[in-house]
């Protein structure tokens, strides 16, 4: 059922740097909800978010394209923004139209150039901020290099939301999980850190928390918006938008976590 309310809204916009499979994880997204009957292709010329002529030409986004579904009770409202440098105009001027900035970063390339302009950008406007790492399937990728890089350059509030597992065929939720099985890292391990930077942004979640009482899911998912809205906590999802691995889950992040207009920060 379409949202009603400004509490069942999720107003997010996709940015980082050329080719990192923005539109891609949009064309996912719009597939997975059954909003398309078939995933659009950017490199065949078949992606519903790049629909202009000279994007069809030059197989990127030129212009920012708008596209909503609903999603668990949310509607959530995304914005696909070029990610050429030639285009940055572009993407800045997407970020007045969302909440949450979503970084989609190519686990191919690394951290590009757009990649750390773009998480600037959103810093100064006081947004809460989401990575992506998408090609999680992609050869040769080092993904733990990845992440210790992510966290190195962008700050400790960086803590994987799920990780890949079965060799980037799935990913596994480090939130709702407390184990599992990952392609690296530990699994209870990155649940402990991404409670420890909630419960950061909440006095009395803290003090439990120090206190060893028992915080139930329903309080912690309650908290994680605030604490992205606060910044002690920057969300690390992994996909493979193109095979559609990870984009559910993302989906399911947005539609539970992440924060709606009414509890993003006031801009003038």
């Amino acid at each position: 059922m379409p949202a009603s309310k400004p509490e069942d809204f999720r107003n997010i916009v996709l940015l980082g740097h050329g080719g990192a499979g923005k539109t891609t994880l949009a064309e996912a997204i719009l597939h997975a909800a059954g909003v398309t009957g078939r995933l659009g292709s950017v490199t065949e010329g078949t992606s519903h978010m790049d629909y202009t002529d000279i994007e069809k030409e030059r197989k990127h986004s030129v212009d920012p394209a708008i596209a909503h579904v609903d999603h668990d009770g949310k509607t959530i409202n995304l914005i696909d923004a070029p990610g050429y440098p030639d285009f940055v105009g572009q993407a800045f001027c997407a970020l007045a139209g969302a909440d949450t900035a979503v970084i989609v970063v190519s686990a191919t390339a690394g951290i590009e150039v757009n990649t750390r302009r773009m998480f600037k950008a959103a810093r100064e406007l006081h947004l809460p901020i989401a990575f992506v790492v998408n090609k999680i399937d992609g050869d040769n990728v080092d993904l733990e290099a990845l992440m210790s890089q992510i966290g190195d350059i962008f700050g400790p509030a960086c803590k994987a939301m799920n990780l890949p597992s079965g060799g980037g065929t799935s990913v596994v939720d480090c939130f709702s999980d407390e184990s599992g099985s990952a392609d690296f890292g530990n699994v209870t391990d990155a649940h402990q850190q991404l409670i420890e930077n909630i419960v950061e942004a909440d006095e009395k979640l803290m003090e439990a928390y120090l206190g060893e009482e028992e915080i139930s899911a329903e309080k912690l998912s309650g908290a994680l918006a605030k604490a992205m809205v606060e910044g002690t906590v920057i969300p690390v999802l992994f996909t493979a938008a193109r095979e559609e691995i990870g984009t559910k889950e993302f989906m399911d992040a947005v539609a539970k976590y992440f924060p709606s207009p009414a509890q993003a920060p006031c801009r003038p």
